[in-house]
């Protein structure tokens, strides 16, 4: 259970990264985005890592994508609050 939380924790970060690494690239931000991406591939390697040495790697690969969906949701949800658009959907 403990493998299926970190999973979680990991799936958020490596996601919330990706997004980062896709925004700062956007706005040509080289040093950034170079940064991001090494985390960003680290984080999805390890977790890649994991799901193919696990004999239950189907619920692995679930929660990981669930975790990737929501790092996604704050990562942008965090962004478009900060430039002052305050939707919710």
């Amino acid at each position: 259970m403990i493998k299926i939380i970190l999973i979680f924790i990991f799936g958020l970060i490596e996601t919330y990264l990706f997004t980062s690494w896709n925004l700062a690239a956007n706005q040509k931000k080289a040093y950034l985005s170079s940064i991001l991406m090494f985390l960003y591939m680290t984080t999805y390697l390890f977790i890649l890592d994991i799901a193919f040495k696990d004999s239950n790697s189907k619920l692995v690969i679930i929660v990981y994508a669930l975790a990737c969906m929501f790092g996604n949701f704050f990562r942008v949800k965090y962004e478009k609050n900060k430039n002052g658009n305050h939707k919710v959907i």
